[in-house]
């Protein structure tokens, strides 16, 4: 499934895919994650990318292929767990073409916001096994939980081919 649109008109082309990803690649996900605390957050950012490990092979797979249509690269990959007062400040990513997130798992999970150039808000709703990809320049956030979510992402860069 490929979804195309524009949440700003005119301004940026999003795409959401539909991912494959089993319920034991989530749990090992999750257990990488869990043992990295990153001062507000869980996450491997810097540390390592997720996707190289060999039990994500499957999902590398199919990252790697929707990004060889858009004639992309697969760059630094993370993955971040959020919980109760967790969030991740409005920010872009200025040094990759297109950024993605891989939403994995969560209990009622918050959205993402995304940001047009006169900061009108876009709300992404998380729907696990999805895959957004946006231009990177795009400012987001996730603004913080309220509640325990059990948030996890797969969050990637990207370079041109």
């Amino acid at each position: 499934m490929i979804k195309k649109f524009d949440p700003f008109e005119y301004e940026n082309i999003f795409y959401e895919y539909e991912v494959k990803i089993s319920n034991e690649e989530i749990k090992q996900i999750f257990l990488l994650v869990k043992k990295r605390h990153n001062n507000d957050q869980y996450t491997t950012y810097n540390n390592f990318n997720v996707l190289n490990f060999p039990i994500l092979k499957n999902l590398k797979k199919q990252v790697t292929d929707i990004l060889d249509d858009h004639k992309l690269l697969l760059n630094n990959n993370w993955a971040a767990l959020y919980n109760k007062g967790d969030n991740h400040g409005i920010h872009n990513h200025f040094n990759s073409i297109y950024s993605g997130i891989i939403y994995l798992e969560g209990k009622k999970p918050s959205p993402t916001i995304f940001y047009s150039k006169e900061f009108s808000k876009y709300f992404h709703n998380f729907t696990k096994n999805t895959m957004l990809l946006f231009p990177s320049t795009v400012p987001h956030e996730v603004e913080a939980l309220k509640k325990d979510e059990g948030r996890l992402i797969i969050s990637f860069n990207t370079l041109r081919k």
